[in-house]
This record gives C-alpha cells, sequence and structure tokens, in this order.
C-alpha cells in the first residue's frame, strides 16, 4: 500500500510539470554494501525537470541479497527525489536527495520502513538522447545503510 501511494503521489506531480519539462528513465546496475556484505543492485528510475537545475524523479531498485551470519538478507526501495543537476557540455552532473520505502526480508523477518536517501552521480551524453555514466547512492534503513554504486544509461525523451 505505501509504495502504491508513493508511485501515486510522484505521478500526480510529475504531470502537472511535464508539459514544459525534459522527461528521462533509465536503468542501472550495480553493487550495494550492507554491513561489509555486497550483492549486485538493479535500479529503474523516470523524471521530469521542474526548473532546468532541478527536477524530481522516482524508482525502483532491488538492493540483493545478503548473506548474513549465515542467513540470507534481501532488500528493495521505492524512491522519490529532488534531482538537482549542473550540465557542463556533454557532462550532466546531478545530485539526488528524497525518501525511500523499503522492505527487507531477514529468513522468516520481514520488515519495512520511510527513510532518506541521497547521493550524487555523472552522466556523460555519448550520442543525441542517450548518456551513460555513474552514481553513488546511500539508502538508509533503520539504524543500517545501503551503500550502491551503480552504472547508469538514460534516455532522454524531451
Amino acid at each position: 500500500m505505501k509504495k502504491t501511494l508513493v508511485a501515486l503521489a510522484l505521478a500526480s506531480f510529475a504531470t502537472s510539470v511535464a508539459a514544459d519539462s525534459l522527461v528521462y528513465g533509465g536503468a542501472m546496475v550495480g553493487q550495494s554494501d550492507y554491513d561489509g556484505e555486497t550483492s549486485t543492485s538493479v535500479e529503474v528510475h523516470v523524471g521530469t525537470g521542474i526548473l532546468p537545475f532541478i527536477g524530481v524523479e522516482g524508482g525502483y531498485i532491488d538492493h540483493g541479497s545478503f548473506n548474513i551470519n549465515g542467513t540470507d538478507l534481501s532488500a528493495n526501495s521505492l524512491y522519490g527525489a529532488l534531482r538537482p543537476s549542473i550540465d557542463l557540455g556533454p557532462l550532466h552532473i546531478y545530485g539526488r536527495v528524497g525518501l525511500h520505502s523499503w522492505d527487507s526480508e531477514y529468513g522468516a523477518i520481514k520488515n519495512d520502513g520511510v527513510d532518506p536517501m541521497y547521493g550524487v552521480g555523472l552522466e556523460y551524453f555519448v550520442f543525441g538522447p542517450v548518456a551513460l555514466g555513474a552514481g553513488y547512492h546511500v539508502y538508509k534503513m533503520d539504524d543500517e545503510d545501503v551503500k550502491n554504486f551503480s552504472l547508469t544509461a538514460t534516455f532522454h525523451f524531451l
């Protein structure tokens, strides 16, 4: 239910500003680190610009599965974030700050919550509307952090 509410809020906000804005979507693959354990992560995201230097973005990330004390922990997040950015020719540098609704499963124990997330990244426009880049993001989960380094491919529609 939390995920549906966050998605609806993002969608209603995005449609109100999309008429005059840049719209983009992309995917990331990378490595998440949780309490010293690492796993492969995947993410999809969409966003729109509010002004030339700030936008809003929403996405889903599967942080992966970690072996903690012999028990598997899996986690995923649905997030909404503000994305300030600057363009330096074909180089696009951005930040992300927002909230994420996360779910985790540690053996038979399920947990969820809403916590802050933040990060930085850069993209380089390789041809036309296609940009390739890298990012580093931190997702708070109660008292722990899931740190994520990823490579990204983004397509800018408008």
